[in-house]
Order: structure tokens, then sequence, then C-alpha cells
């Protein structure tokens, strides 16, 4: 063999022996490496339990052997610590995961338990998980409440839901309870809630007595329910927050033996008020042409002029009665006493058709007030009225004719 062919043979058996020798002595812990850390949920409340899944990957090109994988407490109690005490053999490009049950027992705080995997071979990989545990609740208040609730009248509770938690929660129910109050909707379900992001609950409640509401706010931060409580004070009272049907202007006018009743009736309440109807009670019996007077639907704050006709008697006073329903259909009376011992007469005449003493020379009544021709007084009858008349048309038709020239034609037509 020649010189130069025996170097090049030596050469590169030397490479081959050294990259062989290179592979050989590479630790098997510098093939391993950890590519991915997962902590569910990722924000732990006190007394919560969640998992912490670590995945390796071998990024050599030679198998790995594993004898077990543990997570070393910090903080935090690891519930299946012996969970992978026999592991196996990673290959080259394969990925392990592996998932540790925990249990948040300490306080709030960040935490950093060890993950450790053992080596058959030799060596062994250690990496630390922070796990936080934070334990603020959800925040409910009320929105929108009135003081005072009227007994057996629907209100409307508004609340507002949100989360200040570094993580989403999910399931956020809302359930109202109570003694005495009945609720148009027994839960509001919200659903998940984002960091920082907030959602409201509306409930239609009615209420029979002075209690206290208390809404039951129930959520879940991963598998672990959570409730929070809010208690709302609800008072029974009178509030003019329903129809609240004011009379004002009460007019009384006699004509005979019939009583004419006019004014206007207000919704001074903050609802609107639904078929109002004005009508008279016991001693007066309602008569034609207005016995009822429907005034119909009143917004808050608007308001209906109205006429009712009735017959009294020799009551000194009557009751008017405004009668109203709210939105869900019940009924609701309003009674007014109303004195006729002021009443003023519709007419001149009595039933008779004598003039009373006293009113000779003008109409009376609330309304009324003097006429054209008061100013003459009780010998106005006695004046020619039509004659001056006539003689005023008579004088304007000669003075029309002078100035048409009708008079000149006329003796100009005679003389021929």
């Amino acid at each position: 063999m020649r010189p130069h062919l025996c170097i090049l043979v030596l050469i590169l058996s030397t490479i081959a022996g050294a990259a062989a020798a290179a592979e050989t002595t590479t630790p098997a812990e510098a093939q391993i490496a950890v590519t991915n850390v997962t902590v569910n949920p990722n924000t732990l409340m006190r007394g919560d339990t969640g998992t912490v899944t670590v995945e390796i990957k071998n990024t050599g090109s030679s198998s790995v052997a594993i004898s077990r994988a543990e997570l070393y407490p910090d903080g935090i109690a690891v519930v299946n610590d012996k969970t992978y005490n026999s592991v196996g053999t990673i290959g080259p490009g394969n990925t392990m995961s592996f998932t540790f049950t925990v249990r948040a027992d300490g306080q709030d705080g960040i935490y950093y338990p060890t993950f450790y995997l053992d080596l058959r071979d030799s060596g062994s990989i250690r990496y630390s998980v922070p796990v936080t545990v934070e334990s603020t609740e959800i925040r409910v208040s009320v929105v929108d409440a009135p003081e005072t609730y009227p007994a057996g009248s629907q209100d409307t509770i508004v609340l507002s839901i949100g989360n200040p938690r570094e993580g989403s929660v999910n399931g956020v129910t809302v359930t109202p309870s109570g003694e005495g109050v009945t609720n148009t909707r027994t839960a509001v379900f919200l659903g998940a809630l984002a960091p920082d992001e907030m959602k409201n609950a509306s409930f239609e409640i009615t209420a029979s007595q002075s209690t206290e509401l208390t809404f039951d706010v129930s959520y879940r931060n991963g598998i672990n329910e959570h409730h929070t409580t809010l208690t709302v004070p609800v008072e029974v009272g009178g509030r003019a927050v329903a129809p609240d049907m004011v009379v004002n202007n009460i007019e009384v006018v006699r004509s005979g033996s019939t009583i004419t009743l006019t004014g206007d009736v207000t919704n001074a309440g903050l609802k609107d008020a639904y078929s109002v109807k004005v009508t008279v009670d016991d001693p007066a019996t309602a008569t034609d042409p207005y016995p009822v007077y429907v005034v119909g639907g009143l917004e808050p704050d608007d308001f209906s002029s109205f006429e009712v006709t009735c017959t009294a008697g020799g009551a000194s006073s009557i009751p008017l009665v405004v009668e109203h329903r709210d939105a869900d259909g019940r009924a609701f009376t309003e009674t007014v006493t109303v004195s006729l011992n002021s009443a003023s007469q519709a007419s001149m005449a009595d039933s008779n058709g004598q003039v009373p003493s006293g009113m000779a020379g003008g109409p009376q009544g609330g309304r009324g007030g003097m006429g054209v021709f008061g100013s003459f007084g009780s010998g106005f009858g006695q004046i020619p009225v039509l004659e001056i008349l006539l003689v005023i048309v008579g004088g304007v038709a000669v003075v029309v004719g002078w100035r048409k020239g009708y008079f000149g034609k006329l003796r100009a037509r005679m003389r021929k």
C-alpha cells in the first residue's frame, strides 16, 4: 500500500472514532428539554384543586430511559405524588407529558413546586413551575333598586357581577331567595366572565312583607365551585311609583236636578295608568249624557279633563270615583269627596221656568260671566231693536244708490 493511502485511511478512522466517542459521551439529561408547562386553572383560590402538566421532549438521537417523575411541593400539596414512580423510555424526537393534581392549602402568593425527572442510566432534570394562589372573589353590587316596595307591586332590581381576578371564571349563576318575596325568574345564568369583565342581571320581584332578599352568585374556578352572596333589604311601604290619580279644578254646576262635575285628572305616579275612568258613587246616581267618563291611558305627569253627570237628591256632598289599572292589569280605585254647597246654576230658569231671585240681568255659574248685552240691565227687552236695524239698513241703501247714480237714472226714465 502506498504511504499516502495509509495516511488517508488513518485520518478517516480517527474521525469516525471521535464521532462515536462524542455520541456515546453525550449525557442523557442534555437530550431532555421541558417544552411546555400548564397550570389549570391558571390562578388558584385558597382550597382549590387544580392540575400542573409538564411536557418534555427528547431532542437527541438516542432513546433515554426514565425511572420516575415527581413534583416536589412548595406551598401547595401534591395529591398524586406517586403516579409516575415508573415511567419507561422516551425515543428520539418524541414528547411525553406528566400531569399532577395539586391543592392550594397555603396563603395567597406565588409558589414554585419543582418538577423532578430521574433518568435511569445517569443524571436528572429539575424544573421550577410557578403556581399562583389568589383568593379574590367576584364582585356583586346593586345597580338599581327602589328604596321602598309597595305591597303586591312588581319592582325591578338590577345587579352587576364583575370579575376582578387574573383568570376567567365559568358557570356564573345568580339565584334570589327571600321570605315573602316572589320572583319572575328563579335564576339568571350569565356563563363565563373573563378577567375584568362585568355583566348585569335583572329580577322582577313582588314583596308581600318587609324582609331581606339574598342573591347567591355561584361560579366555578376550574373544577372548583365558589359562592358569593349579597343581601338587599326589602322595605314594604308607600311609594309614588305606581300610577297615582290626582283630581284638580273640580267645578259643580246644577241644571234642575242634574249635576255636572268637571275637572282634571293627573297621573302623579312614575308608571303608566291604563283604562282610567271617572264616575260617581252613592248617594249620587250617574245619569246621561256622561254617567262614566272614559279617559283611557295616562302617562306619568299627563292629565286629562273629564265631565260626569249625575243626580244626588238632597245630598250635600258626593264621592267622585277614579278607577284605573296598572301594567299588570290590577284594578285600583281612588275616591274624592265633592261638596255640593257651592254648586252654581247652569241656566237662569229653574225647573218651573221661573227666574231665581237675584239672577235677573245675567247668567250664573263658575264658568259664566256677563253676557254681550248684560250692561243694558232689565230694560233691554223694551228697546225696538228690529225697527232700528231696518232704519239703518234703509239709510245705507239710500247712500249707496245716490253714490252710484241710480236715482239720476231713475228720474231720467220717468221723464221719458
